[in-house]
């Protein structure tokens, strides 16, 4: 709970515990889980969770956060040059959720007792999803949470699938799904009817 920068040993400390709560996780819902069972899975003090974190939840919520870091927010002007930027920066998150797959469909498992996937949305609503369906904010929002939603759900899948696409491709495919998606028009209402 220290804002002083970590040294080697403590994110190797870190480390052992956030792999004794991932392990945990597999068998147990999170309200399951004591300090007592990640000490001694991780082989760690009391005394030394403590120092850290202040119960098995804040733990949960620093892997989350191990994630969410990951994604390169987006820059304010998509001009070319930055498309080319954050395409990189998603591959390598792609490359990041490739290489942790087991901790990243951990914190998806709704068991879990924790909010990745409502964080992670939020977070991709919050400036990543380029909205730009015209001056209606309810549709936008809407049209956010369904382009995040699918992106979520997309990624979950190429992960579960054993990654039938390169890092490279699934971002361009998000990308290119999410751009298309933002900019659909809502029809209005009264115009909008369902035949049958």
């Amino acid at each position: 709970m220290s804002n002083q920068p970590e040294n080697r040993r403590v994110r190797m400390t870190k480390r052992l515990m956030k792999d004794a709560m991932l392990e945990l996780l597999e068998k147990q819902d999170l309200a399951g889980i004591s300090v007592t069972a990640i000490c001694n899975t991780a082989d760690v003090h009391r005394s030394t969770f403590y120092k850290y974190y202040s119960d098995p939840a804040n733990l949960l919520d620093e892997i989350e956060r191990d994630f969410l870091e990951r994604i390169p927010f987006p820059p304010a002007i998509l001009d070319e040059r930055n498309r080319k930027q954050l395409l990189t920066g998603a591959t390598a998150f792609f490359d990041y959720v490739k290489e942790n797959k087991r901790a990243f469909l951990i914190l998806l498992r709704e068991s879990s007792g924790n909010s990745f996937t409502s964080h992670m949305v939020e977070f991709l609503c919050s400036g990543y999803v380029p909205v730009h369906s015209g001056e209606n904010e309810l549709s936008n929002h809407f049209i956010s949470l369904y382009i995040a939603y699918g992106a979520v759900g997309l990624m979950r899948e190429w992960v579960e699938s054993g990654f039938p696409f390169s890092s490279q491709e699934i971002a361009k495919l998000v990308f290119s799904l999410s751009w298309k998606l933002s900019s659909y028009d809502l029809p209005q209402h009264d115009s909008f009817k369902i035949e049958g």
